[in-house]
């Protein structure tokens, strides 16, 4: 183990061992009992799964950028506009991807913005109906016509 190959002495929190936080429950309770009871390796397997959803993360990430660097059209400090029809043609997972990329881009964050909001900026892309927007938070808006999807900071952040 870690500690052990790098000779390191391990402060122990008294509180690690109350089960009344979340995290102590899955740490106390779950995860022996689904060592005892199911998978005597699951740490090994959940190690395996979390090295591979970061590799694949990674792969989406670039993925992302390289199709936002396809379909950017402008690029500001308060504004972004891409290419609706193109944006259109990405897979849901990568359209999702780049929206949450614009608005860490204009916003720095992406508080407020939950997968509802995201699926909502998805439908308005799809349906291309006039000029339409949305305002998933105070801060943003988004808005779709004439061939463009548009996020615009309605608040200075």
């Amino acid at each position: 183990m870690y500690i052990e190959e790098n000779s390191l002495e391990p402060k122990h929190d008294k509180t690690n061992d109350e089960n009344i936080y979340t995290r102590n429950k899955i740490r106390n309770v779950l995860i022996p009992l689904i060592q005892e009871e199911f998978n005597p390796n699951i740490i090994e397997t959940l190690d395996r799964l979390s090295k591979l959803l970061a590799l694949e993360n990674d792969y989406l990430e670039k993925e992302t950028e390289k199709s936002f660097d396809e379909l950017v059209i402008k690029d500001e400090k308060q504004e972004i506009i891409l290419n609706l029809r193109e944006f259109n043609k990405e897979h849901k997972a990568i359209k999702s991807r780049l929206i949450i990329l614009c608005i860490k881009k204009l916003l720095k964050d992406t508080n407020g913005i939950g997968k509802i909001h995201i699926d909502d900026i998805i439908k308005l892309c799809e349906n291309n109906v006039g000029n339409k927007y949305l305002t998933p938070n105070k801060r943003i808006k988004v808005g779709v016509g004439k061939g463009k999807i548009c996020f615009f900071v309605t608040k200075k952040t």
